[in-house]
Parts: C-alpha cells; sequence; structure tokens
C-alpha cells in the first residue's frame, strides 16, 4: 500500500533538531490551505513501544504504522498553524495487518481515532482502573481521555484512521 510512497523514520524524523511537518509558509494564503502532497511522512516500527511487556504481546506495540503529519503544535514540531491553542496535532495514520501501537498513558492530551477503513481492537483504562474493549470498524470512534491509558491493535486488513490530539484543559 505504501511501498511507492517515500516515508522517513520515526526514530530519524524524531531525532533530528527541528523537524518540519510542512514547508515554510511563502503567502498569507498559506496560514489557511496545505496541499496532502507536502505533508510530512513518517514510518514508525512498533509505535509506542512499550518494554514492560514482551514483544510478541499486542501491547508492545508491533510492525509499521504509516503517518501523514497533517498538522502539529507538539513542542518540537510546532508549526503555529492552529489559531486554537488546545490543538496538539492531527494524523492520517494506516497500521498494517496485526500491527499494534503499545500502551501508553495519555497525561497531558486527550486523543481521538476516527476509524476510516478496516478493523482496529482497542483497549483503554482510566485513571480509577476501569477497562474497557471494543472493536471498531470505518466510521466509529475511540475517545483517550487525560490520565487514561490505551493501545490499539489494526484488523487483519488493517486499519487507516484519523488521530487528533488535543492538549488537555483541567
Amino acid at each position: 500500500m505504501h511501498e511507492h510512497e517515500e516515508y522517513t523514520e520515526g526514530s530519524v524524523f524524531h531525532s533530528s533538531q527541528h523537524p518540519q511537518i510542512y514547508p515554510p509558509e511563502k503567502s498569507v494564503e498559506d496560514r489557511f490551505f496545505k496541499q496532502g502532497t507536502l505533508m510530512k511522512k513518517v514510518v514508525y516500527r512498533n509505535a509506542h513501544e512499550n518494554h514492560n511487556y514482551p514483544e510478541n504481546e499486542p501491547k508492545h506495540g508491533s510492525g509499521l504504522n504509516f503517518c501523514k503529519w497533517i498538522t502539529s503544535e507538539q513542542p518540537d514540531t510546532a508549526e503555529h498553524f492552529s489559531f486554537n491553542g488546545n490543538l496538539n496535532g492531527i494524523l492520517e495514520s494506516w497500521l498494517e495487518p496485526g500491527a499494534s501501537v503499545g500502551w501508553h498513558r495519555h497525561d497531558d492530551t486527550e486523543e481521538y481515532y476516527y476509524i476510516l477503513e478496516g478493523t482496529m481492537y482497542a483497549e483503554c483504562e482510566d485513571p480509577d482502573g476501569r477497562r474497557n474493549c471494543r472493536t471498531l470498524e470505518a466510521g466509529d470512534l475511540h475517545r483517550i481521555c487525560r490520565g487514561m491509558s490505551h493501545y490499539a491493535r489494526a484488523g487483519e486488513n488493517g486499519v487507516k484512521f484519523m488521530a487528533i490530539i488535543v492538549k488537555a484543559v483541567n
């Protein structure tokens, strides 16, 4: 699916001094429009890898996660495209079949996974230790609140989803 597109390795992208999500603005219009072909494409291996779980456990994180960074306001990649200070990032993401995003906690952000294609199994735990899980299909949404932990695993055909990340507000 992604063999003809050029992706930067996540470890390389996030280790650079000032990773660039999108070329610098050249006109006022660039504050309102972005071309998808110019958005940064990054591939993550074992996304959110969690070494507290064995490598064969989905909560460890496994496989490839292909992401298109639509916009980012995260500290190392902030591009100041957002007019609202609560946006942290928007990504289009594709997890290959059976790949997983490892178990991780959201201390300062909330996240929303909107399923575009395929299926995803998602499990989350609230700060009180209550766990919830569900298999999601196209059109479904997975919400992760501040203080929650979660992981997700792609179905047998992979899963394409939007990840919308916002800064948590007290």
